[in-house]
């Protein structure tokens, strides 16, 4: 009795076993997992608005007589950065047969540039002066010579400004499709674990021009010619700032179905959100000059100069964070995307002209991507 029930036991094993390797090896189910891409390349771009600005270059006699026709007005407003950028991206993921791991690398670069100009002056006007001009030894008005001299009354206060701006971040990741919950039924939720580089610059420049009072003319005893006194400044300022940095990565992407099968294609919703500890170099090169001149008379003039170098560098932690949401079309071989992302770098950016100032920069807004799934 014992020698037949282990028989039956055995007998009971081997049709389950020999059975669930038949369902395993049912047409449908292996045309399915065949049928499946295994590498996928996705191409798309995206429209950034910039997070973050750094300090404005501001020379004393920018700021003087603020609220007055030549300033109405502050020159520093022309130092503003463009308000978003444009980019592209590609991406190119490999997913074995029979696996639920993913592998995948990416790059992202945005770019953005913009130039500005102030100018503000008070109404053209001009200021006219008879003088008599001659020798001691003349005697009689007659005898000495007549001439008018013409000064500009005009004040003005001008400032242009270039931005440039660009960042690549490159991502390398391995994930899994762990199948939490409702994604298991037709959705996914890959948990991925990589290594992240990023790559921030900024390029600024400035000039700044003014000429805040009026032409003074003043005539003195035997002189041929009357003598005018007024200021003029002009400063410049070129600034170069950067943040290279690399460091682990952790990420969850998800995606849920909302309509449609998988065959005949269907509309899911999709998430993710990113996280990556960044370890790299801050730095910051540039100078800036700002020069006086007073003129105290056509053959007299006062000038100051002073001109400062800027060259900082320093190794920081940046931590970064990020996510996407959307909606996608998907195919069997095919998906097209539309969604909205975010990504910030705290503490990235040294901001500061003549100190260090940490900023942050953020890239955030919509982008589109387009996936094809080639093998299978």
């Amino acid at each position: 009795m014992n020698a037949r029930q282990g028989n039956l036991r055995w007998r009971l094993l081997t049709t389950v076993c020999a059975a669930s390797l038949l369902v395993a090896s049912a047409p449908g189910n292996a045309a399915q997992d065949s049928d499946r891409p295994t590498v996928w390349v996705e191409l798309g771009g995206q429209l950034e608005m910039m997070q973050g600005t750094d300090e404005r270059y501001a020379p004393d006699f920018t700021l003087a007589n603020l609220n007055k026709p030549l300033n109405a007005q502050s020159p520093l407003t022309a130092q503003k950065p463009p308000h978003f950028g444009f980019g592209g991206e590609g991406k190119i993921s490999f997913e074995p047969q029979g696996s639920d791991w993913v592998f995948s690398a990416a790059v992202r670069y945005g770019r953005s540039n913009g130039k500005r100009s102030l100018h503000q002056q008070t109404s053209t006007s001009f200021l006219q002066k008879t003088f008599l001009y001659g020798q001691p030894k003349f005697k009689y008005p007659s005898q000495l010579y007549h001439g008018i001299a013409t000064a500009s009354l005009t004040r003005f206060n001008h400032a242009e400004a270039a931005y440039s701006s660009s960042h690549a971040i490159v991502d390398f990741k391995a994930g899994r499709d762990v199948g939490l919950g409702l994604f298991a039924k037709g959705g996914t939720s890959t948990f991925s674990f990589g290594v992240r580089i990023a790559q921030l610059h900024n390029h600024s420049s400035v000039a700044f021009k003014s000429f805040p009072d009026p032409a003074v003319l003043t005539q003195a005893a035997n002189v041929a010619s009357p003598l005018y006194h007024h200021h003029s400044y002009f400063a410049t300022g070129t600034f170069s700032r950067n943040f290279r940095g690399v460091g682990p990565s952790l990420s969850w992407d998800a995606t849920a179905p909302l309509v449609g099968n998988h065959d005949a294609g269907e509309l899911t919703f999709d998430w993710g959100i990113n996280v990556a500890a960044l370890f790299g170099k801050q730095t910051v090169t540039g100078n800036h000059e700002t020069r006086s001149l007073y003129f105290i008379g056509r053959p007299t003039m006062i000038s100051e100069v002073n001109s400062v170098p800027i060259n900082r560098s320093r190794t920081v932690f940046v931590p970064n964070a990020g996510g996407t949401a959307g909606i996608s079309v998907r195919y069997p071989n095919a998906k097209l995307t539309l969604g909205y992302r975010a990504d910030f770098f705290f503490g990235a950016m040294d901001g500061g002209v003549d100190v260090r100032k940490s900023e942050t920069r953020g890239f955030y807004g919509p982008f589109a991507t387009v996936s094809m799934g080639f093998g299978g």
